[in-house]
């Protein structure tokens, strides 16, 4: 049978100060008088489709309404910020919301709980927030606003109709989760894990984008191919900032790996045709720099922080990867969900299972690492 679709859910748009002072008084008030105790939120940002992300939106559900609150007109955000904190707060895929809103709004809340955590260690596979919507409601979330411009106003009523939903099937979820948690004794792994992630979004510091061009796969190129890579990765974040569009529209981090590869092969750039002539001018530019260089000034591979494992210590951490994969199975969870190849083998290399920070309480039991 096909998942049914129901018609949009009303909602209030918070656009002013005044309107949003009104609604968190409000919101402060029905707390105090127990009418709930769950709010329910999400975030939309507009990194798709400018070189800066914005908090273009947020979604909240709470004692069965729904708001769209317009942080691009509201200033006094930590009026509603400071609701929420004394609520029990759920959203869906946490780590991108909060550390969206600790970058923009230097807040993280007190405590908070997510949805797609629960639905994890309750042994799902598919826990999206749409895959879990059918599952428990037997409805079909519309997603083609998942990609649009949240930043643009007037904001299009489909995209509207897409910021609600977001929010308005996490109570059924929490509900229905929850039960599943208690059943399974699963209750402490969950509280266990949510603070674990805040605490890692809380502890976060912005990166030092000296090295930023370093991604992924720069770790095979030789000094040739870096000192290439370096500039075009400049080069693109420029260009970029001063077109307003994500660097990746400009090229993406696999075309920056193979621009590099083909300079450090054959000594020679081929940039993608039907470019802006502005473009190419600068791209040429940024190759010409590299041509004429010094090689003794061509930045170097990084080395190896972590000191070889010795043939001991490589069976420990298969040893435990075993157990690790044994237990998941027992349990009907993803193995990675007992910590990941990484945690076990640092655990390993620093000396030991005992008392590593790295796994939380609950893993460490099920691993019979206390």
């Amino acid at each position: 049978m096909e998942p049914a679709s129901i018609p949009p859910a009303s909602f209030r748009w918070i656009d002013t100060d005044e309107d949003l002072a009104a609604l968190t008084s409000t919101l402060s008030a029905k707390l105090d008088r127990g009418e709930f105790t769950r709010t329910f939120l999400d975030t939309e940002a507009d990194s798709l489709h400018h070189y800066t992300e914005k908090l273009c939106l947020l979604q909240l559900a709470a004692g069965g309404e729904y708001f769209l609150i317009d942080p691009l007109k509201c200033g006094n955000l930590p009026l509603l910020f400071a609701v929420l904190d004394r609520s029990e707060l759920w959203l869906h895929g946490a780590d991108y919301d909060l550390t969206l809103l600790k970058r923009q709004c230097a807040w993280t809340p007190h405590r908070v709980h997510d949805t797609q955590i629960a639905a994890r260690l309750t042994g799902h596979r598919a826990f999206g927030l749409a895959a879990l919507v059918q599952h428990y409601c037997d409805i079909a979330l519309c997603k083609s606003s998942q990609k649009a411009d949240w930043s643009q106003r007037p904001l299009p009523e489909k995209m509207q109709a897409y910021a609600v939903d977001d929010v308005r099937y996490l109570g059924i979820l929490v509900e229905r989760l929850l039960a599943e948690l208690d059943t399974g004794k699963r209750l402490p792994w969950f509280e266990q894990s949510c603070e674990s992630l805040r605490q890692d979004v809380l502890g976060r510091t912005e990166k030092d984008r000296t090295d930023a061009w370093r991604i992924s796969g720069s770790g095979n190129l030789r000094p040739k191919g870096l000192a290439m890579l370096k500039e075009l990765w400049w080069w693109r974040d420029t260009t970029a900032s001063e077109k307003d569009v994500p660097p990746f529209k400009v090229l993406n981090n696999q075309q920056l790996i193979n621009l590099a590869l083909e300079f450090q092969e054959e000594g020679k750039t081929t940039h993608p045709p039907r470019w802006r002539p502005k473009w190419r001018e600068t791209f040429t530019a940024a190759v010409h720099r590299v041509r004429q260089s010094d090689p003794d000034t061509w930045p170097q591979r990084l080395k190896r922080n972590q000191r070889r494992s010795t043939d001991e210590e490589r069976a420990r951490i298969e040893q435990l990867c075993a157990l690790r994969e044994a237990k998941a199975g027992k349990l009907g969870i993803e193995p990675s969900l007992l910590g990941s190849r990484d945690t076990l083998t640092d655990m390993v290399l620093k000396g030991g299972t005992n008392g590593s920070e790295a796994l939380m309480p609950w893993q460490k039991e099920v691993l019979g690492l206390e």
